[in-house]
């Protein structure tokens, strides 16, 4: 049974460059394009991992996921990718956020499948 990796981003770009990878390494991908999209499949879906951008429908929407991911108790491993990580100088605490990595844009495509399949388990 193949990981299920789901990818949460607004840009159709990052989803097809990043879902091309994921599939070439034998990962099975869902996408999403809003939070609230990102949300409905992950209870529907159940996928191993999350890649999820900050920056979507507002500048804060990927932690507003991450917060009610969190809060509604769901451990499922998140990968952060922003363009923000190393723009704004922010070190993020990932301990506060809940997500497990943290990953600049544009992320290496082979170290984002090596993270997945470490984090699928």
């Amino acid at each position: 049974m193949s990981k299920r990796i789901l990818i949460i981003d607004d840009a159709i770009d990052f989803i097809t460059i990043y879902k091309t990878a994921l599939e070439a390494a034998g990962l099975e991908v869902i996408t999403a394009m809003t939070g609230k999209e990102g949300m409905e499949k992950l209870l529907s879906e159940k996928p191993d991992v999350v890649i999820l951008d900050v920056m979507m429908e507002m500048p804060d929407s990927g932690f507003d996921f991450m917060n009610d991911l969190r809060g509604k108790g769901n451990n499922t491993p998140v990968i952060l990718c922003s363009s923000i990580a190393d723009a704004s100088q922010m070190n993020f605490d990932l301990t506060s956020l809940g997500a497990n990595l943290v990953m600049q844009k544009p992320v290496d495509l082979k170290e984002l499948v090596k993270q997945c399949n470490k984090l699928a388990g």
